[in-house]
């Protein structure tokens, strides 16, 4: 398309039941104009519904979630466990960075024994984590 702007991101999912938070960092995603679209999500379920549903559309898929641990119903790792189940069957690399509050390096090692989780960053977002969250565009 001519004069659009090239993102190196197409499109980010954050799931975060915390409606400030969420908006918060996506206005922070959108100006830095990392990414394309960024989608938010209040339930872990209906994200993971939507992936579910969309696993053969490569298009209608992130290249990177931005998931909070610390939510009711589906936590975020209820949501890692269900994904690392599903993550072969998407059309698409979706990688995911752990979005927290939490400092415990419990959470942290944990996180990390997830095949698809690729950063760990703590709640609020800074222009150092979204630059670590655009430079996966090019690795």
């Amino acid at each position: 398309m001519h004069g659009m702007a090239q993102y190196p991101l197409k499109k980010i999912f954050l799931i975060d039941d915390d409606p400030i938070h969420q908006q918060i960092a996506v206005l922070m995603l959108q100006k830095a104009g990392v990414v394309e679209q960024v989608t938010g999500f209040q339930e872990a379920q209906t994200a993971l519904d939507y992936i579910r549903t969309h696993a053969t559309e490569p298009e209608a898929l992130p290249e990177v979630i931005l998931l909070d641990l610390n939510m009711p119903v589906m936590d975020g790792w209820a949501f890692l466990d269900a994904f690392e189940q599903m993550r072969d069957g998407l059309l698409a690399s979706v990688r995911i960075f752990i979005y927290t509050s939490s400092i415990n390096y419990h959470d942290r090692l944990r996180a990390h024994q997830y095949a698809s989780v690729t950063g760990y960053l703590v709640k609020p977002l800074s222009k150092e984590d979204i630059e670590r969250i655009a430079s996966i565009a090019h690795s």
